[in-house]
Formats: C-alpha cells, sequence, structure tokens
C-alpha cells in the first residue's frame, strides 16, 4: 500500500482503502476494548477473589485505584495518538492489551512470588491485581476505544451522525452478550485459559489488523467531500421518526439548538441545570457499572444463578439499543430536562427492583426494561445536553470535566456495593439508600431548564 510523501513524514499513515472498510475494523477495535470493559472483567471477578485470597471489598478497590490511574495517563495517551496516528497507536494497543491479559492469568504465581519472600498476602495481592486492571483498563476501555472511536469521527465528518448512530448500536449488544459469551469460554477452559484465548485473538490476531488496516484520511480528503457533506440528508429512518413524532403532537422545542453567547465553564458551574445532569450521569455511571461488576454475586444474593445473572445484561442492551434512536430524534423536538427526568427515575426503577427478585420473578423483566431505558438516557445526557446549553467553545472543557465525573462513579461504583456487602452481608442496603435518592433526583430534572433559554 503505497502512502503519500507528507504521510510518510509525519508519521500518519493513509490508505486506499474503501472507507466502509476503515468503519468496519475501527467498531471492530472498539469491540475489541471489551477485556478492559466493566461488561468484561465481570465473569471473572468471583475467580480472582479466590484466586487472589482476597475480599470483594479489596478487589473493588484495586478496580477504583487502576481505573483512575488509567484516566490520568488517558491525556498525554491522547496527544501520543494525535502525533503517532490511529496505524502505530492502534497496533500498540491491541498488542499491549493481548500482554496484560496474559499478565493478569500469571497474578496468583507473583503473589505467591512475593509471599516467599515476606510480603504480606494482602498487599501483593493489591499492588498486583491493581496493576492489573490499570493496564487492561488504559489499553482497553482507554486506548483502543479511543483510536476506533476518533478513526471513525476522521473519516465520516459528512456524515458523524449516522456514523455514530451504528457506532452506538453495536456497543450495547457486543458489551450485553460479553458476560455470557466469556462464562461459556470460562466453562469450557477456565478463567486463566479464556483470557489467553482473548490475548491471542489480540496479539498477534487483531494487532496484525490494525497493522494492516489502521489509518488516517489524507490530508486532502475532507477536502474532496465538502461539497457533498454539506448537501447530505437525514438516513429515511431518521426522517420516517421525525414525521411521526410530528403526528403525535410533538414540535421542535423551543429551545435553541445552541445558546447566543457560548458558556466557560465557570459560568456553567454557576447553574443548577449543569449539576443537576452531573449528577444523574455520574450516579447512573456508578450504579450500572457497580451492577455490572458484581452481577453475578448481587443477583445470586436473590436466587438468580450465575448463567441467568450474565444473561440479563444482553437484553437491557436490546433495549437499549431499540430505544436510543427513536430518544434521539425526539431530542430535538423535547426539552432535555425530561431525559434527566426519566434518567433518574428509570434509574431508581432498577435499583428498586432488585429486592422485589426475592419476591417475584418479573423484577427481572423490570430491572431488563427500565437498566435499557437509563443506559439509553445516559447516552443522550452525557453528549447532547452541553453543546445545547453551552455552546461549542468551550465543549471541550466542559466535557472533560464531566467525564472526571463519569470516571470518578464508575471507579467507585463496585467499591460501594462490596463495602455494603461487607458491612452488612448484603447488597440490597445500596438499593434501598440510592434507589429513592436518584427518583430524588430524576424529579430535580424538572428545575434542570435551558439556563440560555
Amino acid at each position: 500500500m503505497t502512502q503519500p510523501r507528507e504521510a510518510q513524514s509525519n508519521g500518519l499513515a493513509h490508505t486506499h482503502l474503501p472507507r466502509g472498510v476503515v468503519f468496519v475494523v475501527a467498531v471492530t477495535a472498539v469491540v475489541m476494548s471489551l477485556p478492559g470493559q466493566t461488561a468484561g472483567i465481570s465473569a471473572f471477578t468471583d475467580f480472582l477473589i479466590e484466586a487472589l485470597e482476597i475480599t470483594r471489598a479489596q478487589l473493588s478497590i484495586a478496580y477504583l485505584v487502576g481505573t483512575i490511574a488509567s484516566a490520568f495517563v488517558l491525556t498525554p495517551a491522547g496527544r501520543a495518538y494525535d502525533k503517532l496516528g490511529s496505524r502505530v497507536t492502534g497496533t500498540v494497543a491491541s498488542a499491549a492489551l493481548g500482554l496484560s491479559l496474559v499478565a493478569l492469568t500469571v497474578a496468583p504465581r507473583i503473589v505467591d512470588g512475593a509471599v516467599s519472600v515476606g510480603i504480606s498476602r494482602t498487599a501483593a495481592a493489591l499492588t498486583t491485581i491493581s496493576i492489573g486492571f490499570f493496564l487492561v483498563r488504559f489499553f482497553g476501555q482507554g486506548m483502543m476505544q479511543l483510536v476506533g472511536r476518533t478513526m471513525v469521527m476522521k473519516w465520516f465528518d459528512d456524515k458523524r451522525g449516522l456514523a455514530n448512530a451504528v457506532l452506538s448500536s453495536v456497543m450495547p449488544l457486543a458489551f450485553g452478550a460479553a458476560p455470557t459469551m466469556l462464562n461459556l469460554l470460562i466453562a469450557a477452559h477456565g478463567w486463566r485459559g479464556a483470557w489467553l484465548i482473548l490475548a491471542i485473538v489480540l496479539l498477534p490476531g487483531f494487532s496484525v489488523v490494525a497493522a494492516l488496516t489502521f489509518a488516517d484520511p489524507p490530508p486532502d480528503y475532507h477536502r474532496a467531500r465538502r461539497g457533498a457533506a454539506s448537501k447530505t440528508r437525514p438516513p429515511r429512518y431518521l426522517r420516517a421518526m421525525a414525521g411521526t413524532a410530528r403526528r403525535f403532537g410533538f414540535r421542535r422545542t423551543s429551545e435553541p439548538m445552541r445558546p447566543q453567547e457560548d458558556t466557560t465553564l465557570e459560568q456553567a458551574r454557576r447553574t443548577l441545570t449543569f449539576w443537576i445532569f452531573i449528577a444523574v450521569t455520574t450516579m447512573s455511571s456508578g450504579i450500572l457499572t457497580g451492577f455490572t461488576f458484581h452481577v453475578v454475586a448481587i443477583l445470586g444474593e436473590t436466587g438468580v444463578g450465575r448463567e441467568a445473572a450474565l444473561g440479563i445484561l444482553f437484553p437491557t442492551a436490546v433495549v437499549s439499543v431499540l430505544i436510543t434512536p427513536i430518544a434521539s430524534v425526539i431530542s430535538d423536538y423535547a426539552r432535555l430536562k425530561y431525559f434527566a427526568v426519566l434518567h433518574g427515575i428509570s434509574l431508581g426503577l432498577v435499583l428498586l427492583s432488585l429486592p422485589l427478585l426475592q419476591y417475584n420473578s418479573l423484577a427481572y423483566l423490570g430491572i431488563v426494561v427500565f437498566k435499557g431505558l437509563a443506559t439509553a438516557m445516559f447516552g443522550i445526557n452525557q453528549a447532547v445536553v452541553w453543546p445545547r446549553f453551552f455552546g461549542l467553545t468551550y465543549l471541550g472543557t466542559i466535557t472533560g470535566f464531566s467525564t472526571a465525573w463519569l470516571v470518578g462513579g464508575s471507579a467507585i461504583g463496585p467499591y460501594l456495593y462490596s463495602l455494603s456487602y461487607e458491612l452488612t452481608g448484603s447488597f440490597l442496603p445500596v438499593s434501598y439508600l440510592f434507589g429513592p435518592l436518584c427518583i430524588l433526583v430524576g424529579l430535580l430534572g424538572f428545575r434542570a431548564d435551558n439556563p440560555n433559554r
């Protein structure tokens, strides 16, 4: 494959492959981040607790430390991506994620070796698994997603909405199916064997694919497509849903799509609206991540078996995928504060449905529906709100601030469930405490009007 001369000079690789092929491999890269996602780790948590001889709370602390540490390193890693390009960064990230999984399989042996020279088993185990979580979270959840998503956005500058819609539909389905598929892999080959198989898929498997197909568009690519992009119509299915919304009485909201004057982060933080959306998305990130991380143990407490517990994540992903495109269209016609209301209430109903599983199996269906709805609302409230309410000039700063809260929530959530179990012998106090709180935040959403309306 011949590269332009300027591509060779700045380290960025370009390609003559059809961009449809590039899209497929980019989406595959996001899916390949699964071993570093909570959904990909949840199937292994019980085995790690047993092999490392630590408590669930201690494992959650290690997960918290590894997750937060990975978040701090992503900014310089993003700068490296800008300098080196998709091909180099994607190849290295894929190979490094595979090696990280191999390292996790030998974590118990590392701990045993540390104990043999007089180091405390608990200290050795927590240090080892914290480093392991850092590696898979950084290279998986962090870099593989960053490369895949950014490559899609670069190539589909003229159709970002459509490309992101497809990507957003694939991800929940893949992540929802992951625990069940990994459970089957573990049952057939053991937890170490399952991780080794995934490591082989990544290295040498997908890292070779990345080296051959990952690329950035050439310098004149968007100039050639800019004229066509300005004439692009929305996809037919989006126009059909918009027509249906109008027939049911929805009209485009009186809220402006952008404020007349863009808002700085400092100005945004002075508004109640900003903190209501920060609160509902952060609680969602923490609670749903914690639920996914401990899903087998949480549902096991209410009498649900391991396979059924892991199997709950896929139908919730299907519900989310069905709701997301409809909700995305409606968001152009309704005030966004109603999405905060739906988000908080659906999240609260997920939590309050958990204790009911002990008495009625229909609560299982309730968890599927409400968790799918909460996931769909999360996708809108973490992305659509900020540009509409506060503009584009400071969007990176505002998004970065909100993302820090989301990462913090995803790190703390698993620990909250573990702490509940350590103190009370049950996960249900989290439901009793945070269920009503989520509903309260949802009701506060009625006050989350557009500050620039």
